[in-house]
């Protein structure tokens, strides 16, 4: 497919006929005039967005959410909600639930998350820990991975990249859990050279409108 066929074509301003002499002469022109500084500002708009670099004034969902706070595991064998307790962006999402672990969409639309965390764990056993999706508090099938910590201080980084689709009020939560007690989702505070780190941060944006028919997950 060439180039000019992805395109949209430019809007052109509509050619306002003149009117002729008669007792109508002067509100025709009136109304051509004000026709024509409209069709000239929406054509204007209309060119921009979708001129080179027009997605920049398109306002789109995304947001941002991290944790600031270590997240041990509760029960073993046992699947919780990764929490979130800090919103750097927030546009079309909220946040809810326990803990602030439901990540709610405003509106519907197919959606990419980017999710990352740090898993530590703080005995000498080793340790199998799985992390999961789950919509409307419904894990989602083969969603799920795992990664295994060996001994004492053993760090692993999980992250994860995947697109879901929402309707307005449905929310997503990342699950996890572990066969041993000894694990967390661990934070670090800010200790020269390095910045603070996060137990958790997740991004979301925007990606398209529903398909007209929705997927069922396995």
């Amino acid at each position: 497919m060439a180039i000019r066929d992805r395109l949209v074509q430019k809007v052109q301003t509509p050619a306002l006929p003149i009117p002729r002499p008669g007792p109508l002469k002067h509100y025709l022109d009136d109304l051509n005039n004000i026709l024509r500084l409209f069709f000239n500002l929406l054509a204007n708009i209309v060119n921009t967005v979708f001129g080179e670099l027009g997605g920049r004034f398109i306002d789109v969902p995304n947001a941002l959410y991290f944790s600031t706070v270590d997240q041990p595991i509760a029960v073993v064998n046992t699947g919780q909600p990764v929490t979130f307790n800090q919103t750097y962006l927030e546009s079309g999402f909220s946040i809810n639930g326990v803990g602030n672990s439901q990540i709610t969409a405003a509106y519907a639309g197919v959606y990419n998350f980017q999710f990352t965390t740090q898993i530590a764990s703080t005995s000498a056993s080793s340790k199998t820990v799985y992390i999961w999706i789950a919509r409307n508090g419904v894990d989602l099938g083969y969603t799920a991975k795992n990664f295994v910590l060996q001994g004492s201080s053993d760090v692993n980084e999980a992250t994860w990249n995947f697109n879901l689709d929402l309707t307005a009020g449905e929310y997503v939560e990342m699950i996890w859990s572990s066969d041993g007690i000894d694990a967390a989702l661990n934070s670090e505070a800010a200790t020269s050279p390095h910045p603070g780190v996060a137990s958790a941060v997740v991004t979301i944006n925007f990606i398209s409108a529903l398909p007209e028919t929705r997927p069922t997950p396995p």
